[in-house]
């Protein structure tokens, strides 16, 4: 290189300059190890890249600038014609870099360049991935036009950020438009009418057998309850709960089970807060303190990711707070946990935490206060809210800390630090005052939630180094929430997770009972709403382990994978399932419920919390997943016996899977989508399809985990480059022509 010209070595050829970049990178190492000078390998870089740039090289050109630490000079060579490639290739890069820091520096540039080409999508959706507020409202407060103001609103719906935004803005930020585009959804695919219970268990084909599946009466009642509001989701009708004739319901639940039957009105209601409130303010005024708890968590539920400038669900749940009744309370609680989820608000800390730190209090009332501290927070490292959960966990007596309830201690506290990787270190230190296995158990889960999403193989092997050994079966609760951090850390991308498939497969031929009990929710947990055929068949073989708990995790996990599906193979499993588990009361009740998680919202929904080509998750609807999670972690006790109303925090995870089209009013538009199978075209030359074996349809469509849709027809575009799912504001393609959409005819040689 000393000998030969440095000048004009574009005119060598792309080839040459391939080969070169690749030696600047391996000399720039080498000379920064040994503190030599580099100036004449930078004065060859700023000749390569502006080539590269010009040549659809931008992948080579990116890769040159992060071997030679000199991201941030790509801004100056970003254009309108590059910009995507540039983009959506330092998004993908960005799942793979070394540190935090790296990480953190490779989206910074990415959202710079966004600003930079005025694409404001892109820039919030970078901003939502850094969570930064300050980047977030500095993307609304440029933007101008308000077209694209309403698309940045509906994108801060999904994530539900809390914005001061103008009237029309918040109206779709605040996700009150949502009952109404869902029950529209239902409409346009004929399946408004409400499913009874029986029609999804499709008992006629269980009866052919010798021994008909069958459940004592009570615990029958509470399936369909479940069943019925899961599958009436969000409809506003059921077959059950709503129906005038006849005897009431809720006459047919004892005791715990009216939870349910008054809690599934929040689901059969959801979002739709005017019909709800109405439908459950008469539960509220009950004698029975269980039928109120219910009442007060479905207040919880049908407000859940909708802001309403009334704060109905606060002022309603706040006077039952003024009772005496320690169930009254124990909704109240939930109820505002899952209501105000992901909001922030201090006022409803002050409300709760005198709720954790009273030892005087129950256990129970604690600990669910802690998980709605740890809800409303979630993902903001908040001091106080950290610091109450942390005095109570050091504070409260062995024998209440030994309790099945208390690991919500943890689960509230790790939520706080959900997302924030290295953040979570001081209070991991922290927990060292704590003397009882529950602090081995916080450990791991405020690791493993801080680092969700992240796919740090450094963490993985971590959760995996924590499953080896045998400590006594009560002390070893840790090693089942390290198995479910391998899920949670992997699931953002396919390489990490099929490579944590391997993993668990190991763990289930080598680990000790408690890890094996656990591999089935870790494979839900990687496979959420996503009906894999080597998943199922697994986790049906496991579904008829000896082993009971193994059995009835596998059970749930069919469940979880196939939520809001509908998928027949899976109809299939349970409906055999019903007939091998006949005469065991728990396990045909977890069947029962996991078909009613299959057929969620009559299939128009999913409890997927990764989004916008899985970029980005859902903190709110991840902290869902992860509080059900560690509750399956003690089914006998928690899902099956006296708190199966864990059941409901599912509803923060769930959101509808549909695409609608609308235009500048917000009316949908039947416009012609095409919705296959997503294809990677990241870093590939020229302009590759990015979906296969499509189908097309009329909007709305559904898409499901894995799919992706483009507009069939040129005479429509999104008014802004947009990936196209949830809500899409389209307009009339200025450059179109009709002959754009005719066929071409075939040419014969």
């Amino acid at each position: 290189m000393s000998k030969g010209t440095r000048e004009e070595i574009t005119t060598w050829g792309h080839e040459y300059l391939h080969h070169l970049a690749a030696e600047i990178g391996e000399e720039y190492n080498r000379r920064l190890i040994a503190n030599a000078n580099r100036d004449e390998l930078t004065a060859l870089v700023r000749q390569i890249v502006p080539n590269f740039m010009a040549h659809n090289s931008e992948h080579d050109a990116i890769d040159l600038l992060m071997e030679v630490d000199q991201l941030e000079n790509l801004v100056e060579y970003v254009t309108d014609t590059n910009f995507q490639r540039v983009v959506l290739y330092l998004m993908s890069t960005s799942q793979y870099c070394a540190d935090q820091d790296e990480w953190l520096k490779t989206l910074r540039i990415a959202y710079e360049s966004s600003l930079k080409q005025k694409q404001y999508v892109y820039a919030l959706v970078i901003a939502i991935k850094l969570d930064d507020v300050d980047r977030i409202r500095r993307v609304f407060d440029i933007a101008t036009d308000p077209n694209v103001l309403k698309q940045l609103s509906f994108i801060a719906a999904r994530q539900r950020i809390n914005l001061e935004l103008p009237e029309d803005l918040q109206k779709i930020a605040s996700n009150s438009l949502l009952s109404e585009f869902f029950l529209l959804l239902q409409k346009d695919l004929d399946v408004l009418e409400p499913k009874a219970p029986d029609q999804v268990y499709k008992v006629q084909f269980e009866e052919k057998t010798k021994t008909g599946a069958q459940l004592d009466s009570l615990k029958q009642n509470l399936a369909d309850t479940y069943v019925n509001a899961f599958v009436n989701l969000g409809s506003g009708r059921d077959t059950l709960m709503n129906v005038k004739e006849g005897q009431p319901w809720i006459h047919n639940l004892k005791n715990d089970a009216q939870v349910a039957g008054t809690g599934s009105l929040g689901l059969i209601h959801m979002w739709d807060i005017e019909e709800g409130s109405t439908s459950i303010t008469d539960y509220l005024n009950l004698k029975d303190g269980f039928a109120r708890m219910g009442a007060c968590i479905a207040i919880g539920v049908t407000n859940t990711g909708v802001t309403n400038e009334f704060d109905t669900a606060k002022a309603l749940l706040e006077e039952q707070l003024q009772g005496r009744d320690d169930y009254a309370k124990r909704g109240a609680v939930i109820g505002l946990g899952i209501a105000y989820a992901g909001s922030a608000r201090e006022d409803l800390l002050e409300i709760l935490t005198p709720l954790v730190i009273d030892p005087n209090l129950s256990v129970e009332l604690s600990a669910f206060a802690a998980l709605s501290i740890g809800l409303i927070f979630v993902g903001r490292c908040h001091e106080d809210a950290a610091n109450s959960i942390l005095q109570t966990l050091s504070e409260r007596p062995e024998n209440q800390l030994n309790m099945t309830i208390s690991r919500y201690f943890s689960v509230g506290l790790s939520l706080l630090f959900l997302g924030q990787q290295d953040n979570c270190e001081a209070i991991i230190d922290a927990l060292g005052i704590i003397n009882h296995p529950i602090k081995k158990y916080t450990e791991t889960l405020v690791e493993a939630c801080a680092f969700v999403g992240s796919g740090n193989v450094l963490k993985v092997q971590k959760m995996l180094h924590q499953c080896l050994g045998n400590p006594e079966e009560k002390d070893a609760g840790y090693q089942a929430v390290a198995v479910l951090g391998v899920g949670l850390i992997a699931a953002s991308e396919d390489v990490g997770s099929e490579m944590s498939l391997r993993m668990i497969n190991h763990l289930l031929q080598y680990g000790n009972v408690t890890v094996k009990r656990a591999i089935p929710l870790a494979l839900a947990l990687l496979n959420l709403s996503n009906p894999k055929v080597t998943i199922m068949d697994h986790l049906s073989k496991l579904s008829h382990d000896s082993d009971a708990e193994t059995s009835q995790r596998a059970i749930i996990a069919l469940g979880l994978i196939g939520a809001g599906t509908n998928n027949s193979r899976l109809a299939g499993i349970f409906r055999q399932l019903a007939v091998y588990y006949a005469k065991d009361p728990s396990n045909l009740y977890l069947v029962r419920i996991s078909q009613g998680l299959l057929h969620m919202g009559k299939g128009l929904v999913t409890i997927q919390p990764y989004y916008y080509d899985r970029f980005l998750y859902s903190k709110v609807s991840m902290a869902g997943i992860i509080i059900f999670a560690n509750s399956c972690l003690d089914m006998t006790n928690i899902i099956i016996e006296k708190y199966h109303y864990m059941l409901f925090y599912l509803c923060l995870s769930i959101y509808p899977k549909s695409l609608f089209l609308l235009d500048e009013s917000l009316k949908p538009l039947p416009v012609s989508v095409r919705v296959g199978q997503a294809v990677d075209v990241v870093g590939q030359a020229g302009q590759p399809k990015r979906i296969t074996g499509f189908q097309t349809h009329n909007a709305p469509v559904l898409i499901s985990y894995g799919e992706r849709a483009e507009i069939a027809t040129e005479e429509m575009i999104p008014i802004t480059d947009v990936v196209l799912e949830n809500f899409v504001i389209i307009k009339k393609n200025p450059n179109y022509s009709e002959d754009q959409d005719k066929p071409r005819k075939k040419t014969s040689l």
